[in-house]
């Protein structure tokens, strides 16, 4: 296709459709479209649409198996331990899939903003530049309107999907009210073994409570161990003293001998010291009580893992609005666009660009001068000694972006880790994603029966990963689109183009190679997870003696920080543990950012600005060399399609003008201090 074609032509008839062709040319016509990053589009379509297909089961689940109430599938009830295993691992999965996602929209949002060669020449006449094989937000003015329409889908699919996601699955903990007595063994044999004075309706509210807990350790039942279970002393203090008693129901704690000979509990009607009550953070030890065992009553727990129907909903819109451009762009997207820098190359050597003739050593740092000033063009002399760093590779804006968004969410992880260090009460640390009265942020919130506030705000920091995520790959790519273009000052090789003929190279990626693209995923994902488990929705239930409570009618002061949403307690909760291996695991990525940019260098003898489309244009004026071509020779074509290799090709010297380009045949190191360039201005 002419590389000036217009964009107009996106939803141009591909070829492949065309029933007149036989069948061997269209299988070769299916072959061609599905190669090169056409075939990373169709993978991005295929795992997105493996995506999709699990969103809707879990929502079918959801409506049908699940039996929701209030909007809200359940899809296990019991042990509280395998409830939060199974929400870790799902939350895990869950960032896995949104991490595949957004990769392979980042995938097809680069592939939008690939410029068309008419597009190129359009800026280049502004002087202005486009950005080539790389994710740009520059070139969205340049590109045609039907491009930036499908971008912009993407961009919006996005928001909504990383705000949500990790929300569409959660752990309701049952939290029991469970009373603790502080007895002797006497206490569980004899009935008459205890007394209490009763003088007024309070006290005798007292003794009903006392034999009725006592009813249920006589006649031998406190050595049934399928109703009790034996627990040292230490076990007892961790069960009972937990934010949340989730597994126990009422418990005995036995005083030692010791104490019990000391305070006089030996004598007749004294087996009873004193009891406690709550949903957790019991004090089992009040009056300085030893304990030497304890009994503990078994009971059934109703810990919940839960889905919401309307977050994976909103999930599955999105889910679907990126497959369908994905499949336009796949199907329909049909005209030529410079989408890898093998393609500007080949443009730019078939079809050379006047407004940068003459600016054979054009770099990035000179590219405004020599467009702006003439008289620059009559003094390019080759001045590099040093082999570059892959951080000259990206653009100042670029670097900018990236470092203060990144550095500014790790500042405000680090301030909202001290604060809430601050301003609780504890000497133990959160684990990952775990419910804690301790934790809890204290924030209310305008609802009545809805969560979606809650979700929105503890899902607001994925979505500041996500844009990380998208700048990080963006800079990524430009260092390493960076170092292919500058191997071709030290090495031949043939162009990696979306369209290969002769010796070519197919490209199945845009520009991050997978042992590069891989890693930076994974890393995304693990942050992403870490996120999940630092701030989270928590929904708290409530049980006594068995029976699930109303909340709107329990005491839950104390937990002030948590409010009736429906038939649950909603708020956010967040982990320290979980938020220090943010921090951790941001800086560690921020670092070996910054460690291979400063690191890694480029060829010595290249020129750094393989992005940028007028760099590239400016190194692709072939000239009269041993190629044996004239500047509109028709086989400039034949010579794009061989290995290249970027130097003098013709000599120059401290007073003579020579010429660097790509050249088929063999080229020499600029030399320092030497003169590359005819200029029109002398």
């Amino acid at each position: 296709m002419d590389p000036n074609s217009s964009s107009s032509a996106f939803l141009s008839k591909d070829a492949s459709d065309d029933p007149n062709l036989p069948s061997l040319e269209r299988r070769k016509t299916w072959r061609a479209r599905f190669s090169g990053y056409r075939g990373g589009l169709l993978a991005s379509i295929i795992v997105s649409s493996i995506v999709l297909i699990l969103n809707i089961l879990l929502v079918v689940l959801s409506l049908t198996a699940w039996q929701p109430v209030q909007n809200i599938g359940t899809a296990f009830v019991g042990n509280c331990k395998t409830a939060r295993n199974w929400v870790i691992a799902l939350h895990l999965l869950i960032n896995l899939l949104s991490s595949i996602l957004l990769g392979a929209s980042n995938y097809t949002m680069q592939r939008l903003v690939a410029p068309t060669r008419k597009e190129i020449d359009a800026a280049h006449a502004r002087q202005k530049w486009l950005d080539i094989g790389i994710p740009s937000v520059k070139n969205l003015s340049s590109i045609h309107k039907s491009r930036l329409l499908l971008w912009v889908l993407l961009w919006i699919s996005s928001v909504p999907l990383h705000l949500v996601y990790n929300s569409a699955v959660f752990q309701t903990v049952a939290a029991n009210n469970v009373d603790f007595l502080i007895v002797s063994e006497g206490f569980f044999r004899d009935k008459d073994s205890w007394k209490i004075r009763v003088e007024t309706d309070q006290d005798k509210e007292t003794f009903e409570t006392i034999s009725r807990f006592q009813d249920l350790v006589l006649d031998d039942k406190y050595l049934d161990r399928t109703i009790f279970q034996n627990l040292s002393a230490s076990e007892c203090k961790a069960r009972y003293k937990a934010p949340f008693v989730t597994d126990a129901g009422t418990g005995f704690g036995v005083l030692t001998q010791e104490l019990q000979e000391r305070i006089g509990m030996n004598d007749r009607n004294r087996s009873f010291f004193t009891y406690a009550g709550g949903y957790g953070n019991i004090n089992i030890e009040a009056n300085q009580a030893q304990l030497s065992y304890c009994l503990s009553q078994i009971i059934e727990q109703h810990c919940e893992v839960q889905f919401h129907p309307t977050i994976l909903s909103i999930v599955i819109a999105c889910n679907t609005v990126k497959i369908i451009v994905m499949v336009l762009v796949l199907w329909r997207l049909n005209h030529a666009t410079i989408v890898t820098m093998g393609d500007a190359i080949q443009s730019f050597i078939q079809i050379p660009d006047p407004t940068t003739e003459n600016c054979c050593l054009m770099s990035t740092r000179t590219v405004e001068t020599l467009w702006k000033s003439p008289a620059a063009r009559l003094n390019q002399r080759w001045s590099s000694r040093k082999r570059h760093w892959y951080a000259e590779g990206c653009s100042a804006r670029r670097w900018g972006a990236c470092l203060a968004l990144s550095g500014a969410a790790l500042i405000v992880a680090i301030v909202f880790y001290r604060i809430l260090d601050q301003d609780v009460n504890h000497t133990t640390r959160n684990g990952f994603g775990q419910l804690d009265s301790d934790f809890i942020i204290d924030i209310r919130l305008p609802v009545a029966d809805s969560i979606i506030p809650y979700v929105l705000l503890a899902n607001l920091p994925q979505a500041v990963v996500s844009l990380i995520y998208i700048a990080y790959n963006g800079l990524f790519t430009a260092m390493l689109t960076g170092r292919e273009w500058s191997n071709y000052a030290s090495k031949r090789a043939s162009l990696r183009v979306t369209d290969p003929r002769g010796e070519q190279r197919s490209t199945y990626f845009l520009q991050l190679p997978f042992m590069w693209s891989i890693p930076l995923l994974l890393s995304s994902t693990i942050l992403h997870w870490f996120v999940s488990q630092a701030i989270f929705l928590i929904r708290m239930s409530v049980y006594k003696d068995g029976k699930r409570l109303d909340v709107s009618n329990t005491d839950f002061t104390r937990y002030q920080h948590i409010k009736p949403t429906g038939s649950v307690f909603s708020g956010i909760g967040y982990s320290d543990t979980a938020l220090l291996a943010c921090i951790g695991w941001g800086s560690g990525l921020i670092f070996t950012c910054l460690l291979v940019a400063v690191v890694c260098r480029y060829p010595k003898g290249s020129i750094v600005g393989g992005t940028n489309s007028a760099v590239i244009s400016a190194a692709c004026h072939i000239r009269g060399n041993s190629d044996g071509q004239d500047e509109h020779s028709s086989r400039y074509d034949e010579i794009v399609e061989k290995p290249l290799m970027w130097g003098v090709t013709i000599p120059g010297s401290r007073q003579e003008i020579g010429h660097c380009s790509f050249s088929a045949e063999e080229v020499q190191k600029p030399m320092f201090g030497h003169l590359y360039a005819r200029s029109h201005y002398q």
